[in-house]
C-alpha cells in the first residue's frame, strides 16, 4: 500500500487550504501572496520525489535539499534589511542551539529530538527576536540545514572511508517539519500573548 510520507502529507494538505483561501493572516504576517505560498509548498513537495546523485567518488547530493535552501535563500534576498538581518540572526541562533543540544543532551523524544529541535528553537527564538513570522520560517529552514552541512563537514575533515551524503536520511522531513513549526509556534506564543495583554487592558 502506498502511504505518503508525514513531511509530503502536511505539505499537500497545506497546499490545499491555502488554495480553498485559508491561512491568510499567517501569509500577511509572512509577507507572502497566496500563489508565492502555493509555489513554494509545491516546490517542496517535488524536491521529495528528486534524486541523489554523485559529485565525487565519497560525496553524493540529495537533491531534494536544495529545494528548502532555495526557498529560505529567496526568503532572505526578498525581504527588507531589517527583517533579512533578523532572520539571519534568527537562523544563525537557531543552528547553534540545535547543535548544542544534539552535542550535549541526551536524545529524547519530544521538542529537543532532532526532527523537532529546530522548529522549537526558530520558533522561540523569532519570537523574541521581534515575532517575525517570516524569520522563524527561515530559520527553521535554513538552520537545520546549515548543522547538516556543518556535520557533513567535519566527517570529511575527519577523513572517513564512507561515503557521505548532503541532504542523507530523514533531513527533508526535518526541515519541513521544523519550519511549519517554528511558525506556529511563533503564532501560538503570540496569540497567547496578545490575548493576557487585551486580558490586563479589560481588568485596568
Amino acid at each position: 500500500m502506498f502511504s505518503l510520507p508525514l513531511s509530503v502529507a502536511l505539505l499537500t494538505l497545506l497546499t490545499v487550504l491555502l488554495l480553498l483561501g485559508l491561512g491568510q493572516r499567517v501569509l500577511d504576517r509572512m509577507r507572502l501572496t497566496d500563489a508565492e505560498a502555493v509555489i513554494i509548498l509545491l516546490l517542496m513537495i517535488g524536491g521529495h520525489f528528486l534524486p541523489t546523485i554523485s559529485l565525487t567518488p565519497r560525496i553524493a547530493l540529495n537533491l531534494g535539499g536544495l529545494i528548502p535552501f532555495g526557498v529560505g535563500i529567496y526568503l532572505l534576498v526578498t525581504a527588507s534589511t531589517q527583517e533579512r538581518l533578523r532572520a539571519v540572526g534568527v537562523t544563525l541562533v537557531t543552528a547553534a542551539l540545535i547543535w548544542l543540544s544534539d552535542k550535549f543532551l541526551p536524545l529524547q523524544p519530544g521538542l529537543l529530538d532532532p526532527v523537532f529541535s529546530g522548529g522549537f528553537f526558530a520558533g522561540l527564538t523569532a519570537t523574541i527576536w521581534g515575532r517575525s513570522r517570516r524569520s522563524a520560517f527561515t530559520a527553521g529552514l535554513l538552520g537545520v540545514l546549515l548543522v547538516d552541512a556543518t556535520s557533513m563537514l567535519q566527517l570529511w575533515l575527519q577523513g572517513l572511508e564512507e561515503r557521505i551524503t548532503l541532504g542523507s536520511g530523514g533531513l527533508f522531513s526535518s526541515v519541513v517539519l521544523s519550519s511549519f513549526l517554528a511558525v506556529a509556534l511563533t503564532e501560538v506564543i503570540g496569540e497567547v500573548r496578545e490575548a493576557i495583554h487585551l486580558g490586563g487592558n479589560r481588568d485596568g
